[in-house]
């Protein structure tokens, strides 16, 4: 029987039918990545893209094709991930143009509407590069318009019109080239993108034939299935990268937004610029060597929001082999950001609120811009550990390029982190994670990353890891000295009375970890000196004679605080092995202005 016309119904369904054809195809699409970096998660871009997609058509009014498509826009916009994943973002933003106000299509509406989503889809593109999901988009949107004019059964056009499709697939080795060179033709493969939209368009030709989508497609498409097609694998080449992170944000912004001042702004840092939206959104993808710099300029022109950033020059070294064991830790590890990169040990933000601004730690606030807002904010900010969706994320970008995962998080006493990490894990039955609750925090927990990373690269195993570094942590001991107990009032930490008389007699607690990972007062001093000399005894008597030692001092605002600490502690033990770190925002929110810990490792 023919189908005449697109209710919102039918598009949801085909929409999400289409969206587990790709889901189901992610590892192949992986192994034949090439372009624009062969980095193997092109798969894995577009299956979380569409996942978003399901995800927000799960609660969708589905009365009217409009009200399908803009949920679909939406979600496709904030869930875009990579570069074909944005692309893909900008194609459903342009159908809710060419759609909207409708309640159902035709045959030739629907039509007219992906020529508008195959121009969003090319203008989002500062270059657009043939040989790729673009060309496949216009040439497939081409022969539906066709088609359109001579038959206005959906049966028909999806059928014949495919097979446009995976024709233009198939030339996609020859046209697409770099610097005169045929990249996909030299790999032996398709492009990676292009394949994705074809197994998007089979899908709904499924959907077609079948005549209904049972509910539990639905449930079955947002699982990320792991069943693949083919056995091509791209032969790649490790020439350097000219830019090595992909970069992603959205921007909430008003009517005013200068998209091109911004593209102009972008492109002077980088390549591979997506750039698209809705009139109070932008989602914006890029190559770059300075992710922060990106925000910031970001910054200028709106809110951000949904912000990360991937190294693609890891991904492409390791996306078709996968090492032993992978490492992850939390923003409030206080390591530096070029040990934790070169070490690729991945790094999961906690959130900060400064009102309704939002940032992601360590990713879009440093810690200088961080103390000069906490010295501004009249209340004292939020913050919010990571969730589920970021371990998610970070666990499957791991898992493509590690067998197994340890993952070591601020302490279960004070942060929902570690439960979110735990949760998370279990999405990945068939992979080995395990999760170590370090009990500590800041360069406690930085130790216990430290010591992962060295004996991972030793070759010992994740059982031998998680042994050591649960044994380790009770060799550990912090005394955080604060120069005002204000935060911990204004965090409602300690009462206004009992903070009143604190700071009535001059005192300053010592506070510390227990063996359950809880915050306890260790100890006591009058004023803000007397505090931190008390810090600095209590790590001698806990480091003294100790055969390995080592300290950690942190510090929020105030490096003067910090090192009066280190060379008190040199003068009475010279050989001890000292370094000096500042303290995360996350971390600083509850510190305060003035803080410093003393963190000691002894054994």
């Amino acid at each position: 029987m023919p189908i005449r016309y697109l209710n919102g119904r039918r598009l949801k369904r085909g929409i999400i039918a289409g969206a587990e054809s790709v889901i189901l195809r992610k590892d192949y699409l992986n192994r034949i990545n090439v372009f624009p970096v062969a980095d193997g998660d092109t798969g894995t871009n577009m299956a979380l893209t569409l996942k978003a997609v399901v995800d927000g058509l799960s609660e969708c009014d589905d009365s009217t094709i409009d009200a399908v498509v803009r949920c679909a826009a939406d979600a496709a916009l904030i869930g875009s991930r990579g570069n074909s994943g944005s692309i893909l973002a900008q194609f459903y933003q342009g159908l809710c143009e060419g759609l909207m106000g409708k309640e159902r299509a035709t045959a030739r509406d629907f039509a007219n509407a992906l020529l508008v989503a195959k121009n969003y889809a090319y203008e989002a593109m500062m270059t657009p590069i043939e040989g790729t999901i673009l060309t496949v988009i216009r040439d497939w949107t081409t022969a539906v318009n066709e088609l359109a004019q001579i038959t206005s059964d959906f049966k028909q056009i999806f059928l014949e019109s495919c097979r446009a499709a995976k024709e233009s697939l198939a030339r996609t080795p020859e046209q697409l080239k770099i610097n005169g060179e045929a990249i996909l033709k030299k790999a032996g493969v398709v492009d990676s993108g292009a394949q994705g939209f074809v197994a998007m368009v089979e899908g709904v030709i499924s959907f077609i034939a079948q005549g209904s989508l049972k509910e539990d497609v639905a449930r079955k498409a947002v699982s990320l299935g792991n069943a693949e097609t083919g056995n091509a694998h791209a032969d790649v080449s490790h020439d350097p990268l000219a830019f090595q992170f992909c970069t992603e944000f959205v921007l909430e912004h008003g009517e005013g937004f200068d998209k091109k001042a911004l593209r102009k702004e972008l492109l002077a840092h980088g390549d591979s610029l997506i750039i698209g939206g809705s009139s109070t959104k932008t989602k914006v993808h890029i190559h770059a060597n300075a992710p922060q710099t990106i925000f910031d300029i970001a910054a200028r022109y709106g809110i951000l929001r949904k912000t990360k950033f991937e190294d693609m020059k890891a991904q492409r070294d390791q996306a078709f082999g996968r090492k032993p064991i992978g490492i992850l830790t939390d923003s409030t590890c206080d390591l530096p950001d070029d040990y934790l990169e070169a070490n690729d040990v991945a790094l999961v933000p906690l959130s900060i609120r400064f009102g309704d601004e939002e940032f992601l730690d360590r990713v879009t606030i440093s810690p200088s811009e961080f103390y000069q807002r906490l010295a501004r904010s009249q209340e004292l900010p939020r913050t919010s550990q990571p969730s589920t969706a970021h371990f998610k994320q970070a666990y499957d970008d791991l898992l493509r390029r590690y067998e197994s995962v340890v993952a070591i998080t601020l302490s279960a006493g004070v942060s929902g982190t570690c439960q979110n990490a735990k949760l998370s894990s279990k999405f990945f039955k068939d992979r080995n994670i395990v999760v170590v609750d370090s009990r500590l925090a800041s360069l406690g927990l930085g130790f216990l990353v430290r010591e992962a990373v060295e004996m991972r690269n030793r070759g010992e195993s994740l059982e031998a890891i998680v042994r050591r570094l649960n044994h380790l942590a009770t060799k550990i001991k912090a005394f955080l000295s604060l120069e005002t107990i204000d935060n911990l009032v204004r965090g409602g930490r300690l009462s206004r009375s009992r903070g009143f008389l604190a700071k009535l007699l001059r005192v300053n607690p010592i506070l510390s970890f227990d063996e359950r990972g809880k915050v306890v007062q260790r100890g006591k001093g009058i004023g803000a000196r007397g505090a931190l000399n008390k810090a600095i005894a209590l790590t001698i008597d806990h480091v003294r004679g100790k055969s390995r030692a080592q300290v950690g001092i942190v510090y929020s605002d105030n490096l003067a605080r910090a090192e009066y600490a280190k060379e008190k502690l040199l003068t009475a033990l010279p050989n001890l092995s000292v370094e000096v770190a500042q303290i995360s925002p996350a971390l600083g929110v509850h510190g305060g202005r003035g803080c410093v810990a003393l963190i000691a490792l002894a054994e």
